[in-house]
């Protein structure tokens, strides 16, 4: 027979060969899948809204860039923009900057308090507004208060949280009397008069100044409350053409803009007149609800623009220089400021006789800086608002009263120092505590300049971990024009999630409570802003201006370099890796400006992990940490990382997968080959050479062998992968060198069965134990060759295992990272498990060489009496010897391959190895029978 029957003939070489190749392309096969969703994950996640970030100096942050990008410092100037916008690569160069910080007086919060008292021509005019309701329509006169005056008690608090603890601001209180409304007619000159007054011993409610008191009108009892804490803002400046085409169609907001009148056309009190000529020269009731037109811009809060610019004449701050800075103002608040009134009914010693209600509200998704009135209009229990009566007056509210307070100084971004690194690249930060400020403070003077008892409200000191820089010179007073509202929402769901990269200051970035002072895990909890603005925790910008009016906040008159950042796009399609080389020409580029340019295309998302130091103080000034919050930040070059790191992971897997298996198909052929010597002793009778038979023999290999080579050579081709043709290869040499030290066994040995009767040696058969070590014993070539082999498969499993397990550690901390570790790990449990199944397969075809031998002295001791149980007995202790001798082999080279692998999961490949040795004890008792 020639070499291709001899080696179908010997069906052992057959089946190893073809467990092999099996193998090889399932392998093969499940890693270029692997492989694929890999790259497709990480290609379709690390490009974000720009390619390069430049600045004009940047820290050296170590490969992870913190979200506040826009601090303040400037360093590039409108020139090098130009320039910028000018290079053949750049797509979109939007420009970014921190503006201002602005403080802004709410108004002052009311208690309202339902005392209708129905319609009377007298009093409610509805003439002018045709959605009023028509006077025969109106409901009957009613009130919540009693038609005599009682006693009330008020106190008014105000009450801060920062999302983990609550802060009472102040608590006030105060009494009087309050009852049912009535009308008057008066005979006046001319005729009658109708006037609402309060019943008779009505002595109202009134608060210390500044507050005001109490007052009837015909839908409500108003009682002024304590002025709320002042709201601290920041404004950012950026170009809206650029800024849009950054942001694609989720940038729309910023389009009236767009139309904001040029520099020299903004003068604050020429466009005070214009809208005050409007209504000289009238305009229609539909024009006011929709909003003047100025420029082709629709001004829907004009009322706010008008009523501060009232303010501001009637007060001297407006100047000949006073600027209209045009805004578009974020919608809603994460500020956590709550503002409470408690209502008791007292008896004239003071004693409650009955509790009214407490009434609540907070800054919420209605707030808009600059625009809202009355935040904290408050509702007295069982009150409604009648007011829709009188038709849609919500248009025609006068707004925000007073002008907010623009500063040159403004709080930079918070520096952090760099601690420890974690085993997947991860890095501890710790913020640095800056200086106490204080807050919660009253105006120096109330109404008509009337002094304000500072003892009435204690100050509160907050935590600031921003450095305050001043920029710029005192300006003329600017008036806020309000152009349109913007969602943070939807402008940080628009920046992206796993790339998400930072705009500079409108698109949020939350900080999340992780962990406390003590460094044990808390409940997840988000993080509020703080009142003045400088905390470690900041929302979105209160505001969006255009770079005119960046010049009218911080008083310039000529161009400056006061640009933060530029966010540049490339020009050039398709993924972060097809766009590296332009990407970084480009970047190279912008450097030889002498800027900073840093490369983010190809970056991603990754929670930092910040310890805040110094963030409260107790009555005795004894400073406490807060504990360990998270804030997204940048990895920069998180793609590169990921795509690598896995990628040698999955060949890794391969390798050892296939290489695994083609050292247990080494032990099967020396376990094999080593029962063909009685075979090999005939031919060498014959007068066969040493030489020959190891030719012939090596001829039956050669088969396999090339089997084996034209299964790598066909999956070479098919993946078009040199990471394939490598491992094909080493599995090529592997057989090889396994086939030529099998042939090396088959030297001829006369064996003569001498065997003394009597030896003391021999080992005394009594039970199922001692039999079963005196055959392993006897056979210690196959004993040995069997407990290498599933050492092999102990260690092959261990390494697997550890693979499998520092796959979300090896992809690294970001988000990509978690995201790609995910697509890739059920292709990889898919081979770790096809690898552990083909080296088992393997380890019970080496088991099986002995079979024949094994069932013949299994049925002399049936013969001689032994029951089933000691016949499996027999074999249990047979490969728990066997497991016995394989488990050192197994752990250490487990342990081994962990610690060459992946050093951070060596352990648990030593207990896989271990389980893995010790699952095949059973196993091949059940199965090898």
């Amino acid at each position: 027979m020639n070499a291709v029957q001899r080696f179908i003939r010997s069906r052992v070489l057959l089946l190893t060969a073809s467990i092999l190749i099996v193998a090889m392309c399932l392998s093969v096969l499940v890693q270029g899948q692997s492989q694929a969703a890999l790259n497709r994950t990480v290609d379709q996640n690390s490009r974000g809204l720009y390619d390069v970030l430049v600045q004009a100096k940047a820290d050296d942050n170590g490969g992870l860039m913190q979200p506040e990008i826009a601090t303040g410092q400037g360093g590039i100037s409108f020139e090098q923009l130009d320039s910028i916008r000018k290079l053949s690569g750049t797509s979109v160069a939007a420009p970014i900057s921190l503006v201002s910080r602005v403080s802004q007086n709410l108004e002052t919060p009311r208690l309202d308090a339902t005392d209708y008292l129905g319609y009377n021509a007298g009093l409610a005019g509805t003439a002018g507004d045709p959605s009023a309701t028509d006077p025969s329509k109106w409901p009957a006169a009613e009130s919540v208060l009693s038609d005599t005056a009682k006693k009330y008690r008020l106190t008014a608090s105000a009450v801060k949280s920062d999302g983990t603890s609550d802060q009472t601001l102040f608590k006030t209180t105060a009494e009087g009397s309050l009852g049912k409304a009535k009308l008057i007619e008066e005979e006046v000159a001319g005729g009658k008069n109708v006037r609402i007054a309060g019943p008779e011993g009505e002595t109202g409610i009134k608060f210390p100044a500044p507050a005001g008191g109490s007052e009837h009108n015909l839908f409500n009892l108003s009682v002024s409350l304590p002025l709320a804490p002042q709201v601290t803002e920041s404004v950012v400046a950026v170009d809206p053409v650029s800024e849009r085409a950054l942001l694609g169609g989720s940038g729309d907001f910023l389009a009236p803009l767009e139309k904001a009148p040029p520099a020299d056309a903004r003068n604050a009190g020429a466009i005070g007149r214009h809208f005050e000529s409007l209504f000289t020269s009238g305009i229609s009731m539909e024009q006011l609800k929709e909003g003047p037109d100025f420029l082709g811009v629709k001004l829907k809060y004009w009322a706010p623009l008008m009523t501060q610019y009232q303010q501001a004449k009637r007060a001297g701050q407006l100047t000949d220089d006073s600027q209209a800075i045009p805004l578009i103002v974020r919608s809603g608040t994460s500020l956590d400021l709550k503002y409470s009134v408690k209502i008791e009914e007292i008896d004239d010693a003071g004693n409650v006789t009955k509790d009214v209600g407490t009434v609540t509200r907070s800054l919420d998704k209605d707030y808009l800086p600059f625009v809202s009135k009355s935040p904290f209009a408050l509702e007295w229990p069982g009150s409604k608002d009648l007011s829709k009566l009188l038709g849609d007056t919500g248009s025609f509210g006068q707004g925000l009263y007073n002008p907010a307070t623009w500063s040159t100084d403004f709080a930079a971004a918070p520096k952090y120092k760099d601690g420890k690194t974690a085993g997947n690249g991860a890095v501890d930060k710790s913020a640095v505590p800056g200086d106490w400020v204080t807050v919660n403070r009253l105006p120096e003077k109330g109404a008509n300049d009337a002094p304000v008892d500072q003892t009435q409200r204690t100050p509160v000191d907050e935590r600031s971990y921003r450095e305050n820089l001043a920029t710029g010179k005192k300006p003329a007073t600017p008036l806020a024009m309000v152009y349109g509202t913007f969602d943070p929402a939807k402008v940080q769901e628009a920046a992206g999630d796993v790339n998400r990269l930072p705009l500079g200051g409108y698109d949020p970035t939350p900080f999340t409570l992780t962990k406390d002072a003590d460094g044990k895990d808390v409940e997840k909890t988000a993080l509020k802003p703080s009142l003045s603005g400088t905390g470690l925790v900041s929302q979105s910008a209160g505001a969006i201006t255009d770079y005119y009016g960046l010049a009218a906040a911080r008083g310039y008159e000529k161009n400056a370099s006061v640009i933060d950042a530029v966010r540049v796009r490339a020009k050039v399609d398709g993924s972060w890796k097809q766009a590296q080389p332009e990407v970084e020409k480009l970047a190279s580029e912008i450097r030889d400006m002498g800027l900073q340019a840093t490369v983010v295309a190809g970056s991603a998302r990754e929670d930092a992990s910040i310890f805040v130091p110094g963030y409260s103080k107790d009555d005795a000034g004894k400073e406490s940490p807060l504990g360990t919050v998270q804030q997204s930040w940048v990895r920069q070059d998180a793609a590169d990382a990921v795509s690598g790191s896995l990628t040698g992971t999955n060949l890794t897997l391969l390798f050892l997968t296939l290489c695994g298996a083609a050292l247990l198909t080494g032990a099967s052929t020396v376990s094999y080959v080593r029962k063909r010597r009685r075979e090999a002793g005939t031919l060498r009778a014959m007068g066969w050479t040493q030489r020959k038979i190891r030719s012939w023999v090596l001829a039956e290999f050669g088969v396999g062998a090339a089997l084996l080579a034209v299964a790598g050579i066909a999956l070479s081709l098919l993946s078009w992968n040199p990471a394939t043709a490598v491992v094909s290869a080493s599995v090529l040499v592997l057989y090889c060198g396994a086939a030529y030290f099998a042939a090396q066994q088959l030297r001829h040995r006369e064996v003569i069965d001498q065997e003394p009767q009597h030896d003391e040696r021999l080992i005394p058969v009594d039970s199922p134990l001692t039999f079963a070590s005196r055959q392993l014993s006897t056979n210690k070539f196959n004993t040995g060759s069997l407990a290498v082999a599933v050492g092999v498969f102990g260690a092959a499993v261990g390494g697997l295992a550890a693979l499998l397990i520092d796959i979300p550690r090896a992809a690294g901390a970001s988000a990509l990272s978690g995201l790609a570790a995910a697509s890739i790990a059920m292709p990889s449990i898919i081979l770790g498990v096809s690898g552990v199944a083909v080296g088992l397969l393997l380890t019970m075809v080496t088991g099986r060489f002995e079979l024949g031998a094994k069932r013949q002295y299994l049925g002399i001791l049936q013969a001689m009496g032994w029951n089933p149980d000691m016949l499996g007995q027999v074999r249990f202790f047979e490969n728990a010897m066997v497991g016995a001798i394989a488990v050192p082999l197994g752990v250490l080279g487990a342990l081994g391959i962990g610690l060459l692998l992946a050093p951070y999961a060596a352990l648990w490949a030593g207990i896989a190895g271990l389980v893995a040795v010790l699952c095949w004890i059973p196993i091949a008792t059940k199965v090898v029978q």
